[in-house]
């Protein structure tokens, strides 16, 4: 198996973005093949280069600084899943764990499978309120429309037969243009953000591992 195969295996193959560079650096697999096969394995979507570039080397800076307080390798505690990783990952693959986040916060969440979900990827319920949520798994820098506001708003109004949906409500690991803000004051459309994803992250406590068993399972 070439050098290049190698990296092209790990970079399908690991559960996580630490995962990856140990096993690339353990291998003095120079940073920008990392980088490439990030961009061609795991993301398969235009994104710059330095960006890519700048992920890696913030994951690795904190990877070492993991490493440093830890004892051994068996004395390691689990790494909690974060926002970094959940910019790894696709748009469905972006849902289902959002799922299991949610359902780890408070009460079960469900994803709508299939083509015709009409907007609304995940029912959320806690409690005695049912929540319609779109999931958008974007970057900092590409925030969310206003076209999301209004998916979720009329497919939760198609739904609502099906789910009883209370609150219609867009999850994103990105931000919200002005526009969506405004539309979704207009609509009762609830915004979640990235300062939120990290609230529910550190109540849920997914860890690594377990998020590969969840992407290996849908």
């Amino acid at each position: 198996m070439s050098r290049h195969t190698d990296v092209q295996t790990w970079a399908e193959d690991a559960d996580s973005l630490a995962e990856f560079i140990e096993k690339a650096e353990s291998h003095d697999i120079p940073e920008h093949v990392q980088a490439s096969q990030l961009l061609e394995q795991v993301w398969e979507r235009e994104i710059p280069q330095d960006r890519v570039l700048k992920i890696l080397r913030r994951e690795r800076e904190r990877l070492a600084e993991y490493q440093s307080v830890s004892f051994s390798e068996t004395s390691r505690a689990p790494r909690y899943v974060d926002l970094n990783d959940l910019e790894l990952v696709s748009g469905y693959e972006f849902e289902h764990i959002l799922a299991e986040i949610l359902r780890r916060v408070e009460g079960d969440a469900t994803v709508t499978e299939g083509s015709g979900d009409q907007g609304v990827d995940v029912v959320w319920v806690r409690e005695a309120t049912t929540v319609g949520i779109q999931a958008k798994a974007y970057n900092i820098n590409n925030p969310v429309g206003n076209s999301a506001v209004q998916e979720i708003h009329t497919g939760s109004v198609v739904r609502q037969s099906e789910f009883a949906i209370d609150i219609p409500a867009v999850v994103t690991t990105s931000r919200y243009t002005e526009g969506a803000k405004e539309a979704a004051e207009n609509s009762n459309v609830t915004l979640y953000n990235r300062t939120d994803l990290e609230q529910w992250l550190s109540q849920a406590e997914l860890d690594a591992e377990a998020m590969g068993e969840l992407l290996d399972s849908v």
